[in-house]
């Protein structure tokens, strides 16, 4: 196995673009009704859509849910800021 294999698992669901189920995920970094920046075990993942609205959010466990109209994903590998998010997982 390569180094940082014992991180979690990402994995992202969609079903019919209305809702959007994630694994992996570190950080909540923003989000609106048309915008949702998290921080995942793969990078940064952008969401961007319509009526967008976070269902479930357990960080602790890396698990979040979005509902809504999801018109693009996708995963930056940069992380442009490092201060303090929304709601974060908590570093042990």
């Amino acid at each position: 196995m390569e180094a940082g294999a014992d991180k979690k698992k990402h994995r992202l669901s969609l079903d019919k673009r209305a809702r959007m189920d994630i694994e992996g995920v570190i950080e909540v970094e923003s989000f609106d009704d048309v915008s949702v920046l998290l921080l995942t075990d793969c990078g940064e993942l952008n969401i961007e859509g319509r009526e967008l609205k976070i269902g479930v959010l357990d960080t602790d466990r890396g698990i979040v849910s979005i509902d809504g109209c999801v018109d693009a994903v996708y995963y930056s590998e940069e992380r442009q800021k490092k201060r303090g998010s929304l709601f974060s997982k908590r570093q042990k």
